[in-house]
């Protein structure tokens, strides 16, 4: 059982990351090259860590707006050591609103991989919660979990010949 509730944690956690991040990645990758310096947009703050040592980097973009003052953020996961590179604040030309920065559009390969990886492992997760769940109720009664039930044999049979 606790085995499957944190699988189901872990599933959560991809979902809601492939929720938050898949339609900026998406948007980005379908219009890279529609992107121009923004003029609306101030950057506040930019914060790069490394996760697992090498493994993983997440970046994060603070902007504010200079017409409203409104507060926006932007996040990056990525395979590798975090860019050490200034960063530079883009806005779609047709859409002022739609915001990346130049580092989120050099790396978006490698973006687009992490949440591929991630999708994949969700659905594995989900195959194996399944396959469990079947597994389970695929049991005989009184039958520890993960063990099969022994069947009574009868009479031994051991050393004799049948005719």
């Amino acid at each position: 059982m606790k085995i499957a509730i944190g699988m189901t944690i872990i599933f959560g956690t991809i979902v809601m990351f492939i929720y938050n991040s898949v339609p900026r990645l998406m948007s980005d990758l379908w219009h890279a090259r529609e992107f121009i310096p923004a003029q609306n947009f101030t950057i506040t703050d930019y914060k790069c860590t490394n996760w697992n040592g090498f493994m993983f980097n997440e970046c994060t973009a603070t902007f504010v707006s200079q017409q409203s003052r409104e507060s926006r953020q932007i996040t990056d996961w990525r395979f590798g050591r975090a860019p050490r590179d200034p960063v530079q604040l883009l806005q779609w030309r047709d859409d002022a609103s739609s915001v990346t920065t130049d580092v989120s559009l050099q790396t978006l390969w490698n973006r687009l991989l992490v949440a591929l990886t991630l999708v994949v492992l969700g659905v594995f997760l989900t195959i194996t919660l399944v396959v469990k769940a079947f597994r389970t109720d695929d049991a005989p009664i009184g039958a520890p979990s993960g063990e099969p039930a022994l069947q009574p044999t009868g009479r031994s049979t051991f050393g004799k010949r049948h005719a």
